[in-house]
This record gives C-alpha cells, sequence and structure tokens, in this order.
C-alpha cells in the first residue's frame, strides 16, 4: 500500500458579520502575526495575507469568510485557523465560534514503477477517464468526489476529497486497478 503525501490543505472560515477589508488591512500592517497584506480593491475583492511564521496564505472576504490554502496537513490547517481566529477575535471582539471547514486537501504518492496511461485508460473506462498525451501528460480519472491524475512515472496526485481516510481509500483503490496494467 502506498502512503498518500498531504501537499495541501485548504478550507475557510465563515465570521457571523461582514468584514471592513480596508480598516482590517490597515490593522494587519501593524501586527507581526502578518508577515505581508496587500489590499488592492480595485484590482480583487478580497485581502490577501499571508500568516506568520510559515508564512501560510489566509484571504479575507467581505462576506465574513476567509480561506486558507497551504496547509501541509489537515493539523497544520487547524493550527493556522487557531491563529487566525484568535487575531480575528481580538480584531472584530466576537463571542461566538466561527465555523472552520476543510474544502480540499491535495495528495500525492507514488507507486513506484512505470504506468501504460493508454491500457489504464481501458481499464478504467472512458466514461470516468480523459488522456490526451497531446494536451496534458497525465490521464485524468473523474470520480464523483475526486480527481486523480496518473503519471507515466508512477505518480499521482489526488484533490478535491475534504479527509484524509477518504483520500487514502482512492489511492488503494487506484492502486489496485493499477495492478491490472502494470
Amino acid at each position: 500500500m502506498v502512503e498518500p503525501t498531504v501537499v495541501n490543505v485548504v478550507g475557510t472560515i465563515t465570521y457571523q458579520q461582514e468584514i471592513a477589508l480596508d480598516a482590517l488591512a490597515d490593522t494587519f500592517t501593524r501586527r507581526g502575526e502578518i508577515s505581508d497584506v496587500t489590499y488592492e480593491p480595485a484590482e480583487n475583492h478580497w485581502l490577501q495575507t499571508r500568516f506568520a511564521p510559515d508564512d501560510t496564505y489566509v484571504a479575507f472576504y467581505r462576506s465574513g469568510r476567509c480561506s486558507i490554502a497551504g496547509g501541509n496537513s489537515v493539523e497544520h490547517f487547524h493550527e493556522v485557523a487557531d491563529r487566525v481566529n484568535t487575531l480575528m477575535r481580538d480584531i472584530l471582539q466576537f463571542e461566538y465560534e466561527p465555523t472552520v471547514e476543510i474544502s480540499n486537501i491535495v495528495t500525492t504518492a507514488d507507486i513506484g514503477t512505470s504506468i501504460p496511461l493508454e491500457a489504464l485508460t481501458l481499464e478504467l473506462g472512458m466514461e470516468h477517464t480523459e488522456y490526451e498525451p497531446e494536451q496534458f501528460p497525465a490521464l485524468m480519472y473523474r470520480e464523483e468526489d475526486y480527481v486523480m491524475l496518473v503519471f507515466a512515472s508512477g505518480k499521482l496526485l489526488c484533490t478535491g476529497l475534504t479527509d484524509v481516510a477518504d483520500v487514502t481509500d482512492a489511492i488503494e483503490q487506484m492502486e489496485s486497478r493499477l495492478r491490472v496494467v502494470v
């Protein structure tokens, strides 16, 4: 069994109030927890930040939502969400618990052998696969909840799931289907 490696965890925090992005940007420029602040309302409708010490990307929206990208594990994502919530609780002075939700976990895996992608396309079925080597070097396998890229080198990339156990199951299923063609 191949172990997946988490390369990105993406999610959101929802606050129960609108956020004045211009005021938040001004406040953030004076806070040590923020290593970078970009707010250009003429170009983007969100406030872009990097949270120290690891420069995790956090974007804030006027609607009261914020998105976090770049977590290298589920635990790291939740650590960043806790840091963001601590800071926002200090600034906005709210008493409620914001909703924190993971929306995507991106993982990679390597089965350690080359894969004949043309044969795999037939094995997986044309209704679930796209493989056009002139356009993109990987076979794209689509399920209802996720997409998996399969490269001829034996590398896999899975995206779209929100639970590491589900990712592991998807990769195990793909690995068993790969055994038929390698």
